[in-house]
């Protein structure tokens, strides 16, 4: 068993649950497979910052580094970058050893990537430009705005391109690095590891990782409340765009053009968006998929399950194992 080399790069200020859960797994892959084999470890682990010595996290907590250009970085080397808040990317974007370190050394190891907002420091050192990454969803239109040449992936857990791996919000760095671990040494060793984690083994990447209805309701104007709250419901009923226009007093020519204009989506795709997203929370509940196909008001349970798996990356089956509460 090869030995491969993960160095997280840390800044004063970063979030310390962007470092914590993926050095979890991958320390935790380190102990079992010690255990089982007696064999060298398949990771060696180091946490990196611009000069070394102890760095603050936003949580006040101080973390030991080597200095980044103190550690090798070879073709088998994992670089990954840990996120923080706008004033702790700010000081990273614009530390020049950092920006330096990542420009030399990135695009020539195994992988190399992010968690969380890192993703920004990546993108300040032109490493994303062309590429497909992802950001946490409260980050995802500014990384947009800053960077145009990144493809940036707004509905995803995380993103893998090539040897670029970009995740979302702070707990999926876990998914992202049992990915990872899955790659490297199988599915076996990543679901023990997941169960000794106690985490989910393990949610795909294109798994949303906020929901598109919240967002689109946020974004509502006052004029539309009525209209949202009507649909809310009758999910269970067939809902025609024509029934909507009549209750806005509009026609449906009108109606639609306003609607798709306000909300940035047609009229049927925001219902079947507001069906598919009830279903998810029931299935959560542990109702069955052919109860939350009836609730949601398809005829066909296998529409409904055809539907389900292309808008969330995933049976509802396999949604339910996942996500659903435990009885007992």
């Amino acid at each position: 068993m090869k030995t491969r080399k993960i160095i997280f790069l840390i800044y004063p200020g970063f979030e310390l649950l962007d470092l914590s859960g993926p050095v979890s797994v991958f320390s935790t892959a380190n102990a079992l497979c010690k255990k089982q084999t007696d064999q060298k470890f398949p990771y060696k682990i180091h946490t990196v910052s611009a000069d070394g010595g102890l760095i603050a996290s936003s949580s006040s907590v101080e973390v030991s580094s080597e200095a980044a250009n103190s550690v090798e970085v070879t073709k088998q080397t994992t670089v990954l970058v840990v996120g923080s808040d706008s004033s702790g990317i700010n000081v990273a974007s614009s530390n020049l050893v950092i920006q330096t370190w990542l420009k030399k050394h990135c695009k020539h190891t195994q992988r190399f990537g992010s968690i969380c907002s890192g993703t920004f420091i990546l993108a300040a050192a032109g490493l994303l430009d062309h590429r497909i990454a992802t950001t946490h969803w409260a980050g995802c239109k500014q990384l947009e705005k800053m960077y145009p040449a990144v493809e940036v992936k707004p509905e995803s857990l995380y993103v893998v391109d090539g040897n670029l791996w970009t995740s979302a919000g702070v707990t999926t760095g876990l998914d992202m690095a049992l990915e990872m671990l899955s790659r490297d040494l199988g599915k076996a060793i990543m679901s023990r590891v997941a169960k000794r984690l106690v985490v989910y083994a393990h949610r795909p990447g294109n798994q949303s990782q906020f929901s598109t209805l919240l967002r689109l309701q946020a974004g509502a104007s006052s004029g539309f409340s009525e209209l949202l709250s009507w649909i809310d419901g009758k999910l269970d009923q067939p809902i025609k765009v024509e029934d909507m226009a009549s209750l806005m007093c509009m026609s449906e020519r009108t109606f639609y053009r306003k609607f798709t204009a306000t909300m940035g989506i047609t009229p049927s795709k925001y219902v079947e968006e507001s069906k598919l997203n009830l279903a998810k929370s029931l299935i959560e509940e542990n109702q069955s998929v052919s109860q939350v196909s009836a609730a949601v008001g398809f005829k066909s349970e296998t529409a409904f399950r055809t539907r389900f798996e292309s808008r969330f990356g995933l049976t509802p089956a396999m949604h339910k194992r996942l996500h659903a509460a435990k009885e007992g």
